[in-house]
């Protein structure tokens, strides 16, 4: 009997064995997760049905070198900066999506362990909910991919917290920060500052402090030139994750002045405006 894994958002390097399966099927909603079990499905050559969901999105493929198609890093090289990319918790995503997505993934699944039938091996399936849309797009292998490639430099697991940066991105040691009542004070008072919101546009539709500048996270380093250099400058995003690493970004550039605003704009809504719309 073929034997299944299911890859959770919480997959981590002590669970990497795989041998014992006939195939994984990449649940996660993480980067050092989904580059962890590509990896390990290469080097054991085993498909890895993948499936994502982004708010009201979602997609679906087989990655698997050894039956000719790409392998996720064939599409991305590189992991996006840490933070940059909120997670289902910070966009929110429909409900019912995760569970559509997951059938496709299931049918995958059935396809491979029986034989029948094309997987989506070399195409993924592009599924947008709110016009009940598919499109279907083809995926080709990236012959200087450095685990699939025709020469592959890593050959085995590597530190995937350290290569996608959310260790670092979770410790701060040393960083100044404001509190959200701390920023309150300073909002009834006369000094000179400004508030810098790194949220995605949309996360600002739905909740926003007065008088704040949006420039998102991935747009900060070019943006720099707006921000005044003789002023405190207090970075907020939803939790306190990515304004923290806004602030070490302004204060390498010298922006010494640059505060992050402790929990976020959810610190806000919880202790300063209750009425304020969370997500």
């Amino acid at each position: 009997m073929e034997q299944v894994i299911l890859v959770a958002a919480n997959w981590t390097q002590r669970e990497i064995g795989c041998a014992q399966y006939d195939l994984i099927v990449d649940g996660s909603d993480n980067f050092p997760t989904r580059y962890l079990s590509n990896d390990v499905c290469v080097f054991a050559r085993k498909p890895n049905v993948y499936g994502s969901v982004f708010r009201f999105e979602g997609q679906t493929t087989v990655f698997a070198p050894h039956m000719g198609g790409p392998c996720y890093r064939c599409l991305f090289p590189e992991p996006p900066p840490p933070d940059t990319v909120p997670n289902c918790a910070e966009a929110g995503v429909l409900g019912v999506l995760p569970g559509f997505i997951g059938m496709l993934q299931a049918i995958e699944t059935i396809k491979l362990i029986v034989g029948i039938g094309e997987p989506l091996v070399g195409r993924l399936l592009y599924f947008d909910a709110l016009k009940v849309k598919f499109r279907e797009l083809n995926l080709r292998r990236d012959p200087q991919c450095p685990v699939c490639g025709e020469n592959p430099t890593i050959l085995s697991p590597i530190d995937y917290e350290q290569f996608c940066g959310t260790r670092a991105a979770r410790h701060h040691d040393g960083l100044a920060t404001i509190s959200a009542h701390e920023l309150k004070r300073k909002m009834e008072g006369n000094g000179a500052f400004t508030i810098v919101d790194v949220r995605e546009a949309f996360e600002y539709e739905i909740a926003r402090i007065e008088g704040s500048k949006l420039i998102s996270l991935g747009e900060l380093s070019a943006r720099f030139g707006e921000l005044p250099a003789d002023e405190e400058i207090i970075l907020l995003c939803k939790s306190g994750t990515r304004s923290a690493h806004a602030a070490e970004l302004l204060r390498t550039a010298g922006f010494t002045r640059a505060y992050s605003l402790e929990g976020g704009i959810d610190a806000w809504a919880d202790e300063i405006d209750p009425a304020m719309q969370k997500y």
